[in-house]
């Protein structure tokens, strides 16, 4: 029994000793495998090293503020091998391109653009419509004759030649030469637009004004050459109104008109209309006063010079002799268009002389000093300067007696609501 129990304190004391030399054991194992990261962590450190002494300008003092609370001192400094781990330096030197040149090239090209869109738009209208609708330029802007409008984008919107968006406040479409335009300084006006066109103006910040023709850019210019360009333009010379026959102007500039004719024989003249520039004259010769005539002159140091001739062909004086001379103001022209009446003016009529002499107020024709007409009026002045106004009722000749052109015309417009000037002979 007592070596029974010997045996089993043995068998125990060999288990302990067992367990205890296995323990021993494991921890000589792990003791190597701890090393390394050791090792590693301290090469990591080693590694890192260098970039804290790169980035040196992270070691600032404890309590020094943010660069975000006081902004980028030096975003200029810039080298090629500079660390992409400083993210708010890099970002911070391009701010001023982005913020700047980037932009205000955006703005530039937009503003660019849309001046082009606005040249090019009112170009097409004037040439589509401008005729028909009294389009001129007026003051060296582009003006809507007949309605007494200045055309705008909004116009331009209107007539389905622009887009809607474009402030009529942001733009003014001008209607000049493009040569004018060229000789004030920061003009680059294209060759395209060396002529009579539309372009575009916009008021910069600093007070000069972008300019921009369907061709493009036509140049930057102060605003002292913008108000000297337009002036260029100015149609006002001076009081307006009919010249009297008995005026020395009167003769003189008839003489000009019989120099340019090649004949210095007296005219019939219907009427001159003048201000201190420009004369609008009609008139026919004796021979044949059906044939009327209309010339535009021009007063260059109190000489007069033909500068449009044969008006009486032309069916839009208006936009025609704008065209021409951008400066002369179309109120000189009368209210009738030679170039509608001249094919319905006659020189005599046989009906009404013979009316005339059955009526005794001429024996013969040759009484008769002047006379001209249409089909359906007719003015007549005796050689005993008698003057007298005729004209139909159901196809039969009726003759009444006036005191002077005036008359004559005022008692023929308030039959037709028409200017029959053209048949008048001025008194």
């Amino acid at each position: 029994m007592s070596n029974k129990k010997f045996r089993s304190v043995c068998l125990l004391t060999g288990i302990c000793a067992f367990l205890v030399s296995g323990c021993n054991f494991g921890s000589q194992e792990e003791t190597p495998e701890a090393d390394p990261p050791v090792q590693d962590t301290q090469q990591n450190i080693e590694t890192e090293t260098p970039d804290e002494e790169v980035t040196a300008e992270e070691n600032i003092p404890i309590g020094a503020p943010e660069e975000s609370e006081v902004g980028i001192i030096a975003p200029s400094i810039h080298t090629e091998d500079e660390s992409p781990k400083t993210p708010v330096s890099s970002s911070s030197k391009r701010e001023p391109v982005a913020d700047t040149k980037p932009f205000w090239q955006s703005e530039n090209t937009m503003q660019l653009n849309n001046l082009k869109s606005v040249a090019s738009a009112g170009q097409s209208a004037y040439n589509d419509l401008g005729t028909k609708l009294g389009w001129i330029c007026k003051n060296g802007k582009l003006y809507a004759y007949y309605t007494g409008q200045t055309v705008t984008t909004d116009t331009l919107v209107s007539n389905g030649y622009l887009e809607s968006g474009l402030s009529a406040d942001d733009y003014e479409i001008l209607l000049v030469d493009g040569r004018d335009l060229a000789e004030y300084e920061g003009a680059e006006v294209p060759a395209e637009s060396m002529n009579l066109c539309v372009f575009a103006a916009s008021k910069q910040s600093d007070g000069t004004y972008l300019l921009a023709s369907a061709a493009g850019r036509a140049g930057q210019i102060s605003s002292v050459s913008y108000n000297r360009l337009l002036a260029r333009y100015n149609q006002n010379h001076g009081t307006m109104g009919r010249l009297s026959s008995a005026s020395a102007e009167y003769g003189r500039i008839l003489n000009f008109v019989g120099l340019y004719e090649g004949s210095l024989e007296d005219y019939f003249v219907r009427e001159i209309r003048k201000d201190n520039k420009y004369a609008v004259v009609t008139f026919s010769s004796k021979k044949n006063t059906a044939d009327v005539k209309q010339h535009v002159l021009r007063n260059d140091n109190n000489f007069w010079e033909v500068v449009y001739t044969n008006l009486q062909n032309v069916y839009y004086p208006v936009t025609s002799i704008n065209r021409a001379l951008p400066d002369f103001n179309p109120s000189l022209l009368p209210d009738y268009n030679m170039a509608v009446w001249k094919s319905y003016i006659v020189r005599r009529d046989q009906s009404l002389v013979n009316t005339m002499i059955s009526k005794r107020l001429i024996t013969d024709e040759s009484q008769i000093y002047y006379q001209c007409g249409t089909d359906q009026y007719f003015y007549m002045v005796l050689t005993n300067g008698s003057r007298y106004v005729a004209y139909k009722i159901d196809g039969v000749w009726q003759i009444t007696h006036v005191n002077s052109d005036y008359e004559a015309n005022n008692f023929i417009s308030a039959r037709t609501g028409q200017d029959y000037g053209f048949i008048l002979l001025d008194d």
